[in-house]
């Protein structure tokens, strides 16, 4: 994730953007959203040719009651398969990885792997496409164990372990059934072919070219006592909201380990779908188009492509237990939006982003 975008100010730059006067519309968006869903806290920015708003809402620790900032730190869940992806089609554009080379011969060290059904078929764009045919780890007996042992930090290793001898959905290639066995897998062929663990490879590819100094692989040392740090809370009928934050600072593998800001999000989505610096832009096309295999699939190499009323939207969105994120762009009006909470929607999700660009636009 680099090709020469390194410096650091344009993190600074974007922070010093004017935020635009009327951004009201937007705040209020967002108020709306954090006190009808009941969720802790949020941050959304929303950004554009006029300007950028950032609205926050709430908190980010109930205990102290830390209000939620701009520079507020929130897991992103699968939003951060973008990070992996790109790092993924790197590798393609260096000639270091093809997309249809099999992975087995890569993994084959990785204890057990022969365990993961169709592994020996999988090559590097059915698993970027979730055409693979492998099994899901993160599964319901998966959350049972995780939710028993919340310190835990699941190595790729032994995340992937949790799939073996399950059973195939389908054949490689056949159909999309998106997991995140994939991702794990993706995260584990970067840290092969780089040399280097997962979170030193998108450090050095993409979290430091782009200069996102407030983002890292897992939770900051000391996250748990320290001020700018989201934590993820769950809530269960009227029992008082618990702290689940283990869901996501515990996770350093490929299918979305990244904790962030808002600012920092947008700089890297700016970076990637806008200004072509992280990949080329024939390539960032490729990665966000819908396959033509199963276009309902709304999924190109790593990217979700969403119909929107300005056009497609590319991104991602991610959910776990106490955290859910939208990240996106949409290329023809130059609009991006990043919503960040630290808890879950007491309702079906709504229709955040295009909500939000609405709100932008009327302001």
């Amino acid at each position: 994730m680099t090709h020469g975008f390194a410096r650091r100010w344009l993190g600074a730059l974007l922070m010093a953007l004017p935020l635009l006067a009327g951004a009201e519309p937007v705040q209020e968006l967002l108020d709306r959203l954090v006190a009808r869903e009941k969720l802790p806290g949020a941050v959304l920015l929303v950004s554009g040719p006029a300007g950028r708003v950032v609205a926050t809402a709430g908190l980010a620790n109930l205990k102290t009651r830390e209000p939620v900032t701009p520079q507020t730190r929130f897991y992103i869940a699968s939003s951060g398969k973008l990070v992996t992806a790109v790092a993924t089609l790197q590798l393609v554009q260096e000639g270091k990885l093809k997309l249809n080379d099999p992975v087995l011969p890569w993994l084959k060290n990785v204890p057990g792997i022969t365990g993961l059904r169709n592994i020996e078929n999988v090559n590097v764009e059915q698993l970027l496409s979730h055409r693979s045919g492998l099994a899901e780890y993160f599964d319901n007996d998966f959350e049972d164990l995780w939710a028993s042992q919340p310190a835990k930090v699941w190595t790729a290793d032994e995340a992937l372990a949790q799939a073996f001898g399950k059973r195939a959905p389908s054949r490689p290639g056949r159909a999309f059934n998106y997991n995140n066995t994939n991702f794990v897998l993706l995260g584990r062929l970067l840290e092969l072919v780089d040399g280097a663990p997962y979170a030193s490879a998108v450090q050095r590819r993409v979290l430091g070219p782009v200069g996102m100094a407030a983002t890292s692989v897992g939770a900051p040392p000391g996250a748990a006592t320290s001020t700018g740090v989201a934590h993820g809370y769950a809530r269960s009928g009227k029992r008082r909201a618990e702290d689940v934050s283990y869901t996501g600072w515990n996770a350093i593998t490929g299918d979305g380990a990244i904790m962030t800001t808002a600012a920092d999000y947008e700089a890297f989505l700016l970076a990637l779908l806008r200004d072509g610096k992280l990949l080329p832009p024939a390539m960032v096309k490729q990665m966000c188009t819908v396959q033509k295999q199963d276009p309902d699939s709304e999924y190109g190499l790593g990217c979700s492509v969403e119909e929107s009323d300005w056009g497609e939207a590319w991104g991602h969105s991610g959910t776990v237990t106490g955290f859910n994120a939208e990240t996106w762009h949409i290329p023809k009006i130059g609009v991006t939006v990043v919503f960040m909470t630290n808890g879950d929607f007491k309702s079906d999700e709504p229709d955040l982003v295009k909500r939000a660009v609405k709100a932008y636009l009327r302001r």
